[in-house]
């Protein structure tokens, strides 16, 4: 099998999984940043990878408290390991591969620590929104669903409405005739909606937007186009 040309100076290309970890992490350039940032609003499978990783990030942060590091660790930490640093070793102390590696690295060891030995926790629910086809209204959301709080926590990705208008969200679990309203979308790029009583939001429930007059529906019903939707699955 063939492999494209590369240039031998230049480091390999991190896959998709790899990317949206350090972008979740800042630890990309700001142009490296912004390149992530403009694909996710783009690329549904690599918003679903960002959010993966973000979810997984911001659990671990729940185990684990804030501490300080000790006074002059880094100073003590240069002089056992190298003693007086040559040049060599200096420029690879500060080197940003190097920190990029010992950033994955203890994220790998931490998520260990911190899962091995427990029992499988379910995997999380969540939910690509999206336009079936390439549309002039690019509206992009994803959903995380709490099952505790009962609570759907959504981030988007893109899209928004237009002037005198508002998007508003529905959730249509499967089997039922109609969907419920979940209110109209805010302004916020991350925001949670209360699942409404009587509902039961699985694998399989779809989530909608439509485009509704300013302030939303007045039947309770979709009355403009759906812009964009998607189902609950496991991640």
């Amino acid at each position: 099998m063939s492999t494209p040309d590369v240039d031998p100076g230049q480091p390999d290309e991190p896959d998709d999984a790899a990317l949206a970890a350090e972008y979740v992490l800042r630890l990309l350039d700001p142009t490296e940043e912004a390149a992530c940032a403009a694909r996710a609003a783009q690329d549904r499978a690599f918003a679903a990878e960002v959010a993966r990783w973000r979810t997984a990030f911001e659990a671990l942060d729940a185990e684990f408290a804030e501490a300080a590091p000790p006074p002059r660790m880094l100073e003590r930490a240069e002089a056992r390991l190298f003693g007086r640093p040559p040049p060599l070793a200096a420029r690879l102390w500060g080197s940003v591969a190097l920190w990029r590696g010992v950033a994955a690295l203890a994220v790998v060891a931490a998520l260990a620590v911190g899962l091995l030995g427990r029992p499988p926790e379910p995997r999380p629910l969540v939910a690509t929104v999206a336009p079936a086809a390439p549309a002039t209204d690019n509206v992009q959301l994803v959903a995380l669903l709490d099952p505790e709080a009962r609570l759907l926590r959504f981030t988007r990705i893109a899209g928004a409405a237009p002037p005198g208008s508002s998007l508003e969200l529905w959730v249509m679990p499967e089997g039922a005739s109609a969907p419920a309203s979940l209110g109209v979308v805010p302004a916020e790029e991350r925001f949670s909606v209360p699942v409404p009583e009587g509902i039961a939001v699985a694998p399989g429930t779809a989530i909608l937007v439509s485009l509704e007059v300013a302030g939303g529906s007045p039947t309770g019903q979709p009355q403009g186009p759906v812009l964009a939707q998607g189902a609950i699955g496991e991640l």
